[in-house]
């Protein structure tokens, strides 16, 4: 992918402002889009697509078949309004590594919103981790996009995953065929993050998971002694972290496995993220997910 299409992550969590956030990734990433050999991407991104015999000759852009010798329809709000449900992990194990994976998440979250809207697509919040809400449905607007905002600016993460009837009673509100994307490491006691996946599916929901993780979760590059603390449950195990790395690597590859499996079962489509990793990939996944519906 060309190098002008990256997006540097610790540059953005510096800033408090997540719609200066927002739209600066977006922007920066749509301009990369049209500078890159992704034309047809750039040219949903722009809302056309493809004529379609039998489409009215009205709707053709002259213009764009003039610099590209290919005919596309211009498309308008009705044509191209999707439900889109952004689901964001608050729990504690989020609050973690550097590049910090919420930090991280939470701008993902806002890029996303911001690039739903401008796309005419609806996005909507849904908060869970220690409890699970509905901070905003699905809604397509300038004004929603500000509470997206406002909502995720003010929101932290704390206590264990679970996914109960609080948010069991959130996902039956999905009643509208559309696309979720939801952000977590997916680090819970339990099958309590596959139990959402299974309920998305059961809406028939089509999903994007983004599972984000720290530098320090992957490389595990520590040395000597440590005591290491669950964030979630409080659980201490003291290790020595180069006797324990080739365990713990084996393991974490055994759970990425697992979550693998659980996302193929229904045909989701998983993106796995470090936080030192721009967020370029998963812009690209959305939009292929969103041209795919």
């Amino acid at each position: 992918m060309a190098q002008d299409l990256t997006i540097d992550p610790r540059l953005l969590v510096t800033l408090d402002d997540l719609s200066i956030v927002a739209q600066g990734v977006v922007e920066g990433f749509l301009s990369g889009l049209h500078r890159s050999p992704f034309l047809g991407y750039s040219t949903e991104f722009a809302s056309y697509r493809p004529y379609l015999q039998g489409d009215n000759l009205r709707h053709v852009d002259w213009k764009v078949w003039g610099r590209t010798d290919e005919f596309y329809v211009k498309q308008f709000e009705d044509d191209t309004n999707l439900n889109c449900e952004i689901l964001l992990d608050t729990s504690a194990s989020m609050d973690f590594g550097s590049p910090n994976k919420f930090q991280y998440g939470r701008v993902l979250a806002a890029a996303m919103a911001y690039l739903m809207v401008r796309q005419h697509d609806a996005p909507g919040l849904t908060l869970f981790g220690a409890h699970a809400a509905q901070a905003l449905p699905a809604r397509s607007s300038r004004h929603h996009l500000d509470e997206v905002f406002h909502l995720l600016g003010g929101t932290a993460a704390h206590g264990q995953t679970r996914a109960d009837g609080d948010l069991r009673a959130v996902v039956q509100t999905f009643t509208r065929r559309g696309l979720a994307v939801v952000i977590s490491d997916f680090f819970s006691r339990g099958d309590a993050l596959f139990e959402l996946l299974r309920q998305l599916h059961f809406q028939r929901q089509e999903v994007i998971a983004f599972q984000v993780l720290a530098p320090e979760e992957v490389d595990f590059n520590y040395e000597g002694d440590y005591v290491m603390t669950d964030s979630e449950s409080g659980e201490e195990t003291p290790v020595h972290a180069g006797e324990y790395r080739d365990e713990y690597q084996r393991r974490l590859a055994e759970f990425n496995r697992h979550v693998e499996r659980e996302c193929a079962k229904y045909e989701f489509s998983l993106q796995r993220l470090r936080t030192d990793e721009p967020l370029d990939r998963a812009l690209i996944a959305y939009l292929e997910q969103r041209t795919a519906m």
